[in-house]
């Protein structure tokens, strides 16, 4: 089989398909991480992912929703492969290439469609994240605590119109003790 490109259609999460929010996670470096998106598809889509021959398998969604797959690519190929790495294209709602500057984050619950490259391999049928269009989308705002890059976050004035209070002074260190005092049997000195 040559390669051929197939269309899954449902409902992103945890997008991480640019260079800065690549999914660093488990992987070592020769791949350097890996761009990722989780797609949750209904039972038809689902099945057309496997007649295609597609191996990876999903979970099913607790609320009846459909299974989750989540598709990655390597950012370095461990083999030196050119064709499986790097980023996927991500086009915006009017099929121009995704500029996350002006369209934003892709935040969970945005629709779209996944491209999948599939194509035939010795332990049998392959797939690679060729490229995703977001068809109806959801901008991501961080609710803080993952660090990173600070986009989408929208920080707000605490201060109400007053001047900020400065964090108390640090308490003054106490001399510490000379080495020669002793120390009770079983004592811990400070």
């Amino acid at each position: 089989m040559a390669t051929n490109t197939i269309e899954l259609t449902g409902t992103l999460e945890w997008a991480k398909l640019f260079e800065f929010n690549r999914d660093q996670g488990e992987y070592d470096e020769e791949t350097d991480g890996a761009t990722a998106v989780t797609l949750l598809m209904d039972d038809d889509v689902y099945k057309m992912m496997k007649d295609s021959g597609v191996q990876k398998s999903g979970k099913q969604d607790p609320d009846g929703k459909g299974t989750r797959v989540t598709f990655k690519r390597p950012w370095k190929d461990k083999f030196g492969r050119d064709w499986a790495d790097g980023l996927p294209t991500v086009f915006n709602p009017a099929g121009r290439v995704w500029n996350t500057e002006a369209d934003g984050l892709i935040g969970n619950g945005s629709v779209g469609v996944v491209f999948l490259d599939v194509y035939d391999t010795k332990k049998g049928v392959g797939c690679r994240l060729n490229g995703v269009q977001v068809i109806e989308h959801i901008l991501f705002e961080s609710t803080g605590g993952g660090g990173g890059s600070s986009f989408g976050i929208k920080p707000k004035d605490y201060t109400q119109g007053q001047a900020a209070t400065p964090p108390p002074a640090a308490p003054k260190a106490q001399a510490a003790a000379p080495a020669s005092a002793k120390v009770a049997p079983g004592g811990i000195p400070f």
